[in-house]
């Protein structure tokens, strides 16, 4: 089974290798990477990232919803070319909750009448860094949202490889058989009224970082789903940094995530 994974990214140079890494040691290994006008060195990482993984670069610079653009090039040129794709954030890491990799667990969904997957968050706070620590996200970033928690209620997608799909959102695409979640619950908008569950799948969504993260970049940073020249407010630090609870989900891939960031 081949998975591929389409994100767009921008200024994310010191975490990049990370994610990719990340998303390798899960199980994917189609890379379809749009860099949106990024001013730091992203697009120099992932040209070296390319000697270790099979990456497709793919810069753009279009200042009207440029992710919704990015995501439909990639279901018209990549998506015949896997048997699925995920389509996910630079702040977001997808991983198989029960078996070794995302393929033992897309494997359960190969005979059912769905076109595409809807994953559930789990959001991720600050863990009270000021400053952006040094190190990797998932080992540093272990405060989330309480269960419960409204924002969880989003999804992203995978779509089935060899099919057209028309992307309405970062979030949802239109399909001939449509879109469900885990437990074969049909989804129709990119937040859904359901409970969450994670007994396949889940993303982890590091949505904030550390408060100098927010006021230095992602403040300024635009909307990649709506335009460049969005600012979020302070409401918007209020309603994401939330650190309720100390979760621990991603211990078991640090070590393995760190051997393969050395060999590379």
């Amino acid at each position: 089974m081949k998975l591929g994974i389409t994100t767009i990214q921008r200024d994310r140079a010191p975490w990049i290798k990370e994610w990719v890494a990340f998303h390798y040691l899960v199980g994917f290994r189609k890379f379809y990477i749009f860099t949106h006008v990024c001013k730091d060195d992203t697009e120099g990482v992932l040209a070296g990232l390319k000697k270790s993984f099979d990456i497709e670069i793919l810069p753009t610079n279009e200042p009207d919803k440029p992710q919704i653009k990015s995501y439909q090039y990639s279901c018209d040129n990549f998506l015949k070319a896997v048997d699925w794709m995920a389509f996910i954030d630079c702040d977001e890491f997808l991983f198989p909750t029960s078996g070794d990799s995302m393929e033992i667990g897309l494997k359960k969904f190969t005979n059912k009448k769905i076109s595409a997957l809807g994953v559930y968050w789990v959001c991720f706070g600050s863990s009270g860094y000021i400053q952006e620590p040094s190190g990797l996200i998932i080992e540093n970033y272990k405060k989330r949202a309480r269960d419960g928690y409204e924002n969880n209620r989003h999804i992203k997608s995978i779509l089935r490889g060899g099919q057209n799909a028309t992307c309405l959102d970062a979030h949802l695409f239109q399909t001939d058989l449509g879109t469900f979640d885990e437990n074969l619950r049909p989804i129709t908008y990119g937040w859904t009224d359901y409970e969450p569950t994670y007994d396949t799948f889940r993303i982890n969504h590091y949505v904030c970082q550390s408060r100098s993260y927010y006021l230095n970049f992602k403040k300024y940073a635009g909307s990649a789903g709506v335009d460049r020249g969005y600012i979020r407010p302070e409401s918007w630090w209020k309603e994401v940094d939330v650190n309720d609870l100390v979760d621990n989900s991603m211990d078991k891939f640090i070590g393995l995530l760190k051997d393969i960031l050395k060999s590379i």
